[in-house]
């Protein structure tokens, strides 16, 4: 079910089967994901396809596919061979924004630009936009990306980047996402034009799409390694956010949260921006999701199981039954999937608790 191939980043398409021995990737919500790949090169049919051209670093990607749907495409990083196995690094497309970034002029002469300025759009459409920018470059055929996006979106939001900054699209999407209200952001994968070619669709917003279930108390339950932590180890109640500024100048932004009880615990941290509604923005979003201990678990299914792995979308609702954890009640559970990472035979998934 599981079938693996090589895709060039020029056309997006030529796509070359490999027979992999071992394979490994994942998924996250506003993150990166990576993994191996692994291929016998002293079997003649492998050695026929598992070559330079095929595993070129940045030239080529590898994309998982599992019952005719890409589910995963990791650029080519690393390639090494030893004792007649090649092994190959990949990551996914967020390690590609940490290398591009939001300017009009990429080199000398940004430092001295007209700011990019964007008003009145949803967080969600800010964050289609640095992306975009991300993928305006010359030659335009080193930069654009077979991404596609939704449409903008009228808003109440404004963003500014300045050019002497050099801000990677990375940071760019993290200050978004991080804001108050900010979105979540994802990449799907997928075949386009009958599967011979390929492309990403960013997903950005509220995205709660999609709900599993599983009955971890079941005899013949699919769950294997239910790993239930509960972490307060970022737990805070007063969380202070600086801005731009020096000495008595320095702007400055706090909230406090003191339920429950337990000690008070500060937590200090710098932000680029002379903005102080987006600095205060920032403070609200992190304390709201810092001021209590979080409720985070994995799971293992199998692949062949009743949930294909094509089904699943980061943000969706998993709705568990489980016994026997010392920090959560018998019965089922509402949770938020986060990600998972998957190899040949098992899909393991990381969610987050959201009440039920």
């Amino acid at each position: 079910m599981w079938k693996f191939y090589s895709v060039s980043t020029s056309t997006w398409g030529d796509k070359i089967e490999l027979p992999a021995l071992t394979f490994t990737g994942g998924r996250r919500l506003n993150g990166k994901s990576q993994g191996t790949a692994t291929f016998n090169i002293k079997d003649p049919a492998a050695a026929e396809v598992v070559t330079k051209a095929s595993l070129m670093p940045w030239e080529r990607m590898l994309v998982a596919q599992w019952e005719g749907e890409a589910v995963y495409a990791g650029f080519i990083t690393n390639v090494r061979q030893l004792n007649g196995v090649v092994t190959v690094q990949h990551e996914d497309i967020w390690t590609l924004w940490e290398r591009r970034h939001v300017l009009t002029v990429r080199g000398d002469g940004d430092q001295s630009a007209a700011p990019i300025t964007w008003t009145n759009k949803t967080l969600a459409t800010h964050a289609n936009l640095v992306v975009n920018r991300g993928m305006t470059g010359s030659p335009a055929s080193r930069y654009e990306l077979p991404l596609i996006m939704d449409a903008d979106v009228v808003g109440s939001h404004t963003r500014t980047w300045y050019g002497y900054k050099f801000t990677s699209v990375l940071e760019a999407l993290k200050e978004i996402m991080e804001s108050d209200g900010g979105p979540d952001v994802d990449f799907d994968p997928q075949w386009d034009n009958g599967t011979e070619t390929f492309r990403w669709v960013m997903r950005s917003g509220n995205l709660t799409q999609g709900k599993w279930e599983w009955d971890a108390t079941a005899p013949e339950t699919e769950v294997r390694d239910f790993d239930l932590e509960a972490d307060a180890s970022d737990l805070t109640n007063r969380y202070i956010g600086t801005g731009e500024g020096s000495e008595r100048s320095l702007l400055v932004r706090n909230r406090d949260s003191f339920t429950g009880s337990g000690p008070a615990l500060e937590t200090v941290q710098s932000f680029d921006t002379p903005d102080g509604g987006i600095l205060q923005g920032w403070v609200d979003a992190n304390l709201s999701v810092m001021d209590e201990y979080t409720l985070q678990t994995g799971f293992r299914i199998p692949t062949t199981g009743e949930v294909p792995i094509k089904d699943l979308l980061p943000g969706g609702t998993v709705r568990m039954q489980s016994t026997g954890q010392l920090f959560l009640d018998h019965g089922w559970h509402d949770w938020r999937m986060i990600g998972f990472d998957f190899d040949r035979d098992w899909i393991t998934i990381q969610i987050q608790q959201t009440g039920g």
